[in-house]
């Protein structure tokens, strides 16, 4: 077996994890095929962070002849059990069931902790960033949750060339060209490292995509810093994120029809930079529909007796959640409608009003539930 170490340049794309970047090991496998029962592991990579040098490192488990396959999932192991939590790209459906099984083959047993790490289906130890990222790619406009396609948008183009597909073939004439042609070996060597390489330190960038859903998270906070009037029917809330967000990005959310056909809502807009941002909210004057609190009443019937009117300047929302404390604010056209509405506040353009942070909040935490244009 043949290890190879490397250290690599801090990206700039910046990702702040929720743990602590030390506790993290990033890995990922290099297979003959996709069944573990009719093909081999060849190679494992994994990425480390070193405190000492702030850098992360890469060292990679290479097998240079057919009887390398255990040595590299002891080492994986050796490894893995010095780190609490675990990253991958697609790992929970194939780089881990394919190490578990081909220990399982081998009679390798993985301690306690390794295990727990392998076998967590709760995504609290073993992070996987395919189902992560994959809520976002409608959204932010991904034509592909591919690992390469994630990296293209972000705008890297790699040095290597091939797929994991592709190198099954080169691997087979690198094990051929070992007994009769050393020199060509060595290259198809480099081309097979490189691939793994790769794809384990381009993980780190696929992650600062993540910082997508912080910004549509209830945890995120907004400061508010303008109000003004928009293009045609609109009001531009402009406010500061904090989240480093890789790119500019630009979505437009529809909102849901209303049951009453002839009114129509026009769409929301949302224009993200790496700090700051601009939520573009349509106006809606009319008469609205609030609905009471009636302990007594219960059904559809009830409530669609209960309620009070207001006519007025209003906001619509992307979200129908509805606190009890939120009755009377909270308007609608119908009833049961999928659509409601807030009030405009006195004093439209005050940044200070809780009203524009709470609004803004709760758009943001819609945005990953609905459907972008």
């Amino acid at each position: 077996m043949l290890i190879k170490d490397s250290i690599i340049e801090q990206t700039g794309l910046i990702y702040t994890f929720p743990q602590a970047k030390e506790e993290i090991l990033f890995f990922d496998i290099e297979t003959t095929g996709l069944s573990p029962k009719a093909s081999s592991l060849y190679m494992a990579g994994v990425m480390f962070f070193d405190i000492k040098c702030n850098s992360w490192h890469i060292r990679q488990f290479f097998a240079d002849n057919y009887k390398s396959e255990p040595d590299i999932l002891l080492s994986f192991l050796e490894i893995l059990d010095k780190y609490k939590y675990l990253y991958h790209f697609n790992g929970r459906t194939f780089d881990i069931p394919y190490i578990l099984d081909k220990c399982r083959k081998h009679g390798i047993k993985p301690d306690r902790h390794c295990l727990s790490v392998l076998n967590d289906k709760d995504s609290i130890y073993s992070i996987d960033l395919l189902l992560l990222v994959r809520p976002l790619k409608k959204l932010l406009s991904i034509k592909s949750a591919s690992q390469t396609s994630l990296e293209r948008w972000l705008g890297i183009m790699r040095k290597d060339q091939y797929d994991g597909g592709q190198l099954i073939s080169v691997y087979s004439q690198y094990m051929q060209f070992k007994l009769v042609s050393p020199d060509k070996a060595q290259g198809l060597e480099k081309l097979l490292l490189l691939h793994n390489h790769d794809d384990i330190m381009h993980m780190l960038d696929v992650c600062s995509i993540l910082s997508y859903r912080d910004l549509f998270s209830a945890g995120n906070n907004i400061t508010v810093t303008d109000i003004t009037p928009g293009k045609g029917n609109y009001i531009n809330i402009s406010f500061r994120h904090g989240i480093q967000i890789p790119k500019k990005t630009c979505i437009t959310i529809p909102f849901p029809s209303s049951k009453e056909k002839t009114i129509h809502v026009q769409d929301m807009y949302l224009e993200a930079g790496k700090e700051a941002a601009v939520l573009s909210a349509p106006l809606f004057y009319g008469n609205l529909k609030y609905f009471y609190e009636n302990g007594k009443a219960t059904g559809r019937k009830a409530a669609s007796i209960c309620y009070g009117t207001k006519e007025g300047l209003f906001v619509p929302s992307l979200t129908l959640f509805q606190p009890e404390n939120y009755y009377n604010t909270q308007f609608y056209i119908t009833c049961h409608d999928k659509i409601c509405f807030y009030a405009l506040p006195g004093g439209t353009a005050d940044t200070g009003n809780p009203f524009w942070a709470g609004y803004v909040k709760l758009q943001l935490e819609a945005f990953i539930h609905k459907k972008a244009k």
